[in-house]
């Protein structure tokens, strides 16, 4: 299971910083300018767009999701999850889910489901992606790191078993989390199973 924790104050700088600098790049490129010898072109002082040489691909573009991989540390997975979170609240979820007492998301709580699908849909590449779930969509051989997976974190006394359905999580079979000691075992036989070496 995944959870997301972490204060919100360092979150609103994340974005600010990056909000800040996404305007500063925007500029800088909608200055640009010169001339073209080639083309018999000169710099006029006016920013132009020149016409597409073909027609434009209707071929769909695949976005790679955010991607929460055994390094991540709880902080930066707990951030991912507040930005699809907020993605969706934007997407008009947010008098349908619950807030922290800081602030932060915790999720939908219902009331709303079809409201509820089309945030999902339009949020979808904002959604945090685990290692074990892209390599499942990438890899012909995504089971045998998945059992490699499962099987180093029972030899580490975690009652892991496969989940099918969600390759990018497991079940436990005595319900209860990992404790703190255990935790550092689900990261390292993750990335013992999926990452290169």
């Amino acid at each position: 299971m995944r959870v997301f924790v972490a204060p919100r104050s360092a979150h609103f700088v994340r974005c600010l910083t990056t909000a800040t600098a996404l305007a500063s790049l925007g500029l800088l490129t909608a200055c640009g300018g010169g001339s073209d010898p080639a083309r018999g072109t000169a710099d006029h002082g006016v920013a132009s767009v020149d016409a597409p040489s073909s027609a434009p691909s209707r071929t769909a573009v695949q976005v790679e999701r955010p991607l929460i991989r055994p390094d991540t540390t709880k902080e930066e997975e707990w951030r991912l999850g507040q930005v699809y979170q907020d993605c969706q609240a934007q997407h008009g979820l947010a008098n349908y889910m619950i807030k922290n007492d800081d602030g932060s998301w915790k999720g939908y709580k219902g009331g709303n489901d079809k409201l509820y699908n089309a945030a999902l849909k339009a949020c979808a590449s904002q959604e945090p992606q685990t290692l074990p779930d892209r390599v499942a969509k990438e890899d012909p051989n995504w089971k045998d790191k998945y059992r490699q997976w499962i099987s180093c974190m029972q030899s580490h006394g975690i009652a892991a078993e496969p989940s099918w359905d969600t390759p990018g999580y497991f079940s436990l079979t005595d319900g209860r989390l990992p404790t703190e000691s255990q935790e550092k075992w689900v990261k390292k036989c993750e990335a013992d199973a999926y990452v290169a070496k």
